[in-house]
């Protein structure tokens, strides 16, 4: 394992002022949170968000700054992207193909 990966950072203390943290019924609901479409970009999937971050990390790979550990946790990072985006698309011509039955 990467020496980096067994030293533990430590956790630094909670810098907010009281009256900034929410609590008891100030928290907010359920329905209040945001949802990831919130997050998106208007008009993005999921899968094209996955397919940008993929192709920012392989510019950055490509880019040749990162030494051999950190080329080895980037080219994990697109694996696992690549095996995320394969499952979102797979799981969506399982729900197009159930929804073509049901009609």
């Amino acid at each position: 394992m990467a020496e980096r990966r067994r030293v533990l950072t430590p956790l630094l203390p909670d810098r907010r002022l009281r009256a900034d943290r929410r609590e008891g019924i100030e928290r907010r609901s359920f329905p209040e949170r945001r949802s990831s479409s919130d997050r998106r970009a208007p008009g993005e999937t999921v899968g094209e968000h996955i397919r940008n971050a993929l192709q920012l990390l392989r510019n950055l790979g490509d880019a040749g700054v990162l030494d051999r550990e950190h080329q080895g946790d980037l080219d994990a990072a697109v694996r696992r992207l690549g095996l995320a985006l394969l499952e979102l698309q797979y799981a969506a011509l399982r729900q197009a193909e159930q929804r073509s039955r049901s009609t």
